[in-house]
C-alpha cells in the first residue's frame, strides 16, 4: 500500500481508511419513493395486481444465475438453517480449506429480515399501491478472494428492491 501512495501521491485528492473493511450499499433510489415505484411500473407496463408476478420472475432469474455460478465455479452454494449463523466465519473456514484459492469461496443462501415491497389496497382512495414493508426474504452472499482486494463479500436480495451490500477486506 505505502509503494501505491508513494507512486501515485500527486494524483491522490484523498484517502479512504477503514480498520478493517470497507463496505459499500447500494439500492434504486427512486423505488423507495411512492411515486417513483408506481410510474416505474407504468412505464414497464406491469400493472400492480402483477406486481408479484414481475418481481417473482425477476428473483428467479438472479437465483438462477447464481446457482449457475455456482456450479461454473464448482463452488457449493449452502443454504442456512438461520439468521444468526455467522455467514463470514462459515466463508472464512471454507477459505481456510481451500488455501490459496483465488475467486468465488462459495455462496450462502438464507433468508433474513428486509425491507421490502407490497401490494396493498388504499381504502381511502379505493385503489391498489405499492407499499414499502418489512418482511423475511432471500439473501445470497457471494463471498470470493481476490488477489487485490483480499476477502470479499457481495450480499443481494433477492425480492425487489433488490438491494446490494459489498464488503471488501484488504489483506
Amino acid at each position: 500500500m505505502e509503494k501505491f501512495l508513494e507512486r501515485y501521491h500527486s494524483k491522490i485528492t484523498w484517502i479512504v481508511s477503514t480498520v478493517d473493511r470497507m463496505i459499500l450499499k447500494g439500492h434504486i433510489l427512486p423505488f423507495f419513493q411512492k411515486s417513483n415505484r408506481h410510474y416505474y411500473l407504468f412505464q414497464v407496463k406491469v400493472l400492480f395486481k402483477d406486481f408479484w408476478t414481475c418481481a417473482k420472475k425477476v428473483s428467479e432469474v438472479i437465483k438462477d444465475n447464481a446457482r449457475e455460478l455456482s456450479a461454473k465455479e464448482s463452488q457449493p452454494m449452502i443454504p442456512l438453517d438461520s439468521s444468526r449463523i455467522s455467514k463470514e466465519d462459515m466463508a472464512r473456514k471454507i477459505q481456510e480449506e481451500d488455501k490459496g484459492k483465488k475467486g468465488l469461496l462459495c455462496v450462502l443462501k438464507g433468508v433474513e429480515p428486509c425491507v421490502s415491497f407490497d401490494v396493498r389496497g388504499n381504502k381511502e382512495k379505493q385503489k391498489l399501491e405499492v407499499v414499502v414493508r418489512e418482511r423475511k426474504g432471500l439473501f445470497l452472499s457471494f463471498y470470493y478472494q481476490h488477489k487485490r482486494f483480499g476477502f470479499m463479500q457481495v450480499r443481494l436480495q433477492t425480492w425487489s428492491p433488490f438491494q446490494i451490500h459489498r464488503m471488501f477486506t484488504p489483506e
